[in-house]
């Protein structure tokens, strides 16, 4: 709990009004997943992630560069434990990437979970 307080609110940390801008632009110009397309599956862009976690940093926070379209479980369950990977020196920032080799073992280790439709039945 105490790394959630002292890293203040997302407003804090760079999510405001211009981020909200920049991502619906960035997620207009990427609209799947780079990870789901790397593994064949075109799933929608959710979340702009940060390929470098940049920890306040601005300069890493605003690098487009850096940016990757990502759905809800490539960014909530494959990145996450990429970059603990990451913190412990195990992996480098290229192997952030959600289409790096790096991140589709990962998904292969984690797949996500089936689709359930409003009907109750499967998704495909």
């Amino acid at each position: 709990m105490g790394y959630e307080r002292d890293r203040g609110s997302a407003q804090q940390r760079g999510y405001g009004q211009r981020w909200a801008k920049a991502a619906a632009t960035f997620k207009r110009r990427h609209p799947h997943c780079l990870g789901c397309q790397a593994a064949g599956k075109l799933v929608a862009t959710d979340v702009v992630d940060h390929v470098e976690p940049h920890k306040g940093d601005q300069a890493k926070f605003w690098n487009t560069a850096l940016w990757q379209p990502a759905c809800r479980y490539c960014h909530d369950v494959v990145k996450p434990r990429l970059e603990r990977l990451f913190e412990t020196g195990e992996l480098k920032v290229i192997d952030l990437w959600l289409n790096s080799a790096a991140a589709q073992a990962m998904r292969k280790r984690h797949p996500p979970r089936a689709d359930i439709g409003a009907d109750g039945w499967l998704a495909g």
